[in-house]
């Protein structure tokens, strides 16, 4: 086995001191001045990507429902917010029915929205463009209604429609025809 005597290995490299490119430094600057301009564009960048949050305001629409600070009742499952498309900060629960628990909530667009969440099955949604006086209204399938409205918005006339807070109105199902034939 050969051995190699490496102590004098940069003995043989010779610095100059009359270096003909003296840039050496100034190049080194160059190159971390460059750095640091992609690294702040780069978060800048992130920064005005990130998509805005919409507020109860969006539009001129108010929505006394949604302008309280939401608790831990308001909120949705993360899966059920991203499907109907909803900003989950601003769920608020509203009511609920037969039909499952209803909650008013914006999407990221500003469109007011009512979110239908039923035991066991899956969520609906139902939404209206942001404006003053808007309205939607989700019908279960036993023909109960839930109408969620921004501030101003009429209560919804015809019906035994009854005030169930804050921008919502429940419409019971109607009786049963009891002369339908009976399912079974």
């Amino acid at each position: 086995m050969t051995t190699f005597d490496d102590r004098d290995l940069f003995d043989h490299v010779e610095e100059d001191d009359h270096d003909p490119h003296p840039a050496h430094g100034r190049r080194v600057g160059v190159v971390l001045a460059v750095a640091a301009a992609l690294v702040v564009a780069g978060v800048a960048w992130l920064l005005l990507a990130r998509p805005q949050v919409v507020t109860a305001q969006a539009n001129g629409m108010a929505v006394e429902l949604l302008e309280r600070a939401q608790q831990p009742t308001d909120a949705v499952d993360p899966a059920v917010a991203q499907e109907a498309g909803v900003d989950p900060e601003t769920t608020r629960f509203a009511v609920r029915t037969a039909a499952g628990q209803h909650f008013a909530a914006l999407r990221w667009d500003g469109a007011l929205c009512l979110v239908v969440v039923p035991d066991g099955d899956q969520a609906r949604t139902s939404c209206t463009s942001p404006k003053p006086g808007a309205v939607t209204t989700a019908t279960a399938e036993d023909g109960s209604s839930v109408r969620l409205g921004a501030d101003g918005a009429a209560p919804p006339s015809g019906g035994d429609w009854q005030a169930a807070g804050a921008n919502v109105w429940v419409l019971p199902a109607p009786p049963a025809d009891p002369a339908a034939p009976a399912e079974g």
